[in-house]
């Protein structure tokens, strides 16, 4: 889950950095179109963000620090040694 977001937010994020449009989202996760607007609406205002563009930005930038937060914590546990 990503910070201030739900599950179900960060789900459909996913989705949108998927490429799914609205109907595609709503038909994957058996729920309505307006339901997924809804959704997305929470989404934008949680992130200060005003479109999909900014949403897909936003979520591979999670993901990259995300990754590379990962990546750092194994070097620590491992004495900078990679895995």
């Amino acid at each position: 889950m990503l910070p201030g977001l739900t599950d179900r937010e960060t789900q459909i994020l996913d989705l949108i950095a998927d490429g799914l449009t609205n109907q595609e989202i709503s038909r994957h996760l058996v729920v309505s179109e307006a339901t997924v607007e809804n959704h997305i609406h929470h989404i934008f205002v949680k992130l200060g963000i005003s479109n999909r563009a900014q949403a897909v930005a936003y979520a591979y930038w999670v993901k990259i620090v995300l990754v590379n937060e990962m990546l750092e914590n194994n070097l620590v546990e491992n004495g900078g040694n990679p895995s």
